[in-house]
């Protein structure tokens, strides 16, 4: 197999990249900094410089590739929304319009769980379950109407398939958990009220085996699905487990959702610091997805624990320093003058 990945520098794009070599696939990594994919081309992966803002560019890159794997988006909600819909909505479209301009065979649309984000518990969510109002943010609306674009497109000359990941985390994180880790070095995580609502999260090599499976089987071809790791874990569990393998101060209590929720609105209006709705919604509201359909259509389970996670995430912690250099990897999220180079480059705007 031959697979052209996008955003193949990032956290997921990486992880994807790293296995197919690893299984004896072929592997194009498309990526905006050759630097940060050195060690991939060291690997074996044949790096293409580029941004998916080009569509010409991402199906130069995809000739002889039979799936696109497209992990490239804005994943911060404090991002620019012209740096949202340009990257998460058109830069979608130019990928599914360039796969099948290569003669692809397969996309496969990193989509994610935040696509029915809202300010209410998502407990047993399926793949049919809908909100009846727009999702809470505009990084929820932008992945949102990334993946309706994408799959509007299945059976029209390629086929595509979205996986929705939860909470994605594991060893290489340099896409949330610095964020998290800032906030945690001086005093702990603070959570909404005790902790007690249910958080899904997805393992990163348990979202890798789900890719790598929607690559190749048939009946994945134009559907959703939610890939989590299956656990049933309160917020102060998976964060308390979260900050003892970094080398973090233990979680603690922070005040209760209605109070956190309206003073969150007040600090995103102001454009102050701390936490903003989306922050509360995501550590404060219960959800826990239902991943049944994967496991059977995909014929996919989670494989690696959260114990197992944790264990490796502890080792990968302490492989590049700790905390602190954690948190040193932090990038400040996308603005809109950050994607103006992007434009140009593509000749101005365009989608698709």
């Amino acid at each position: 197999m031959r697979y052209l990945v996008t955003g193949a520098a990032g956290f997921l794009g990486t992880a994807v990249a790293r296995r197919a070599l690893a299984e004896g696939d072929e592997v194009v990594a498309l990526v905006r900094d050759g630097a940060r994919a050195a060690a991939l081309e060291e690997a074996g992966a044949t790096v293409r410089i580029a941004t998916i803002g080009d569509p010409n560019a991402v199906a130069e890159a995809a000739k002889g590739c039979e799936v696109v794997v497209h992990c490239a988006a804005v994943t911060s909600h404090r991002a620019a929304r012209r740096a949202l819909r340009w990257t998460n909505v058109a830069g979608t479209e130019n990928v599914i319009n360039a796969a099948r301009h290569a003669g692809c065979a397969r996309v496969v649309h990193v989509s994610c769980a935040d696509v029915t984000l809202s300010n209410e518990d998502r407990v047993n969510w399926n793949e049919r379950r809908e909100l009846s109002h727009r999702p809470i943010d505009e990084h929820a609306r932008s992945k949102l109407l990334g993946e309706e674009i994408a799959l509007s497109q299945n059976g029209q000359g390629i086929e595509v398939t979205a996986l929705r990941p939860a909470i994605l985390w594991g060893p290489g994180d340099r896409t949330h958990l610095p964020g998290l880790v800032r906030e945690a070095l001086p005093s702990g995580l603070r959570l909404v009220g005790a902790g007690k609502n249910l958080v899904s999260t997805t393992y990163v090599d348990n979202f890798v085996d789900a890719v790598l499976a929607a690559a190749e089987v048939e009946k994945a071809a134009g559907n959703a699905y939610y890939i989590t790791d299956g656990a049933f874990l309160e917020a102060h569990e998976l964060f308390g487990q979260l900050s003892e393998a970094i080398g973090l101060p233990r979680p603690r209590r922070g005040p209760p959702l209605g109070i956190a929720y309206a003073v969150a609105w007040a600090r995103m209006r102001l454009g102050a610091g701390g936490w903003w709705p989306t922050d509360v919604v995501q550590r404060g509201r219960s959800t826990y997805f239902d991943h049944q359909s994967a496991c059977a259509d995909l014929d996919w389970e989670p494989r690696v624990t959260v114990d197992e996670g944790m264990r490796r995430l502890a080792e990968w912690a302490k492989e590049v320093g700790g905390p602190e250099a954690i948190a040193a990897m932090y990038r400040a999220p996308a603005t809109a003058s950050s994607v103006d180079a992007e434009v140009a480059a593509a000749g101005g705007e365009r989608g698709g």
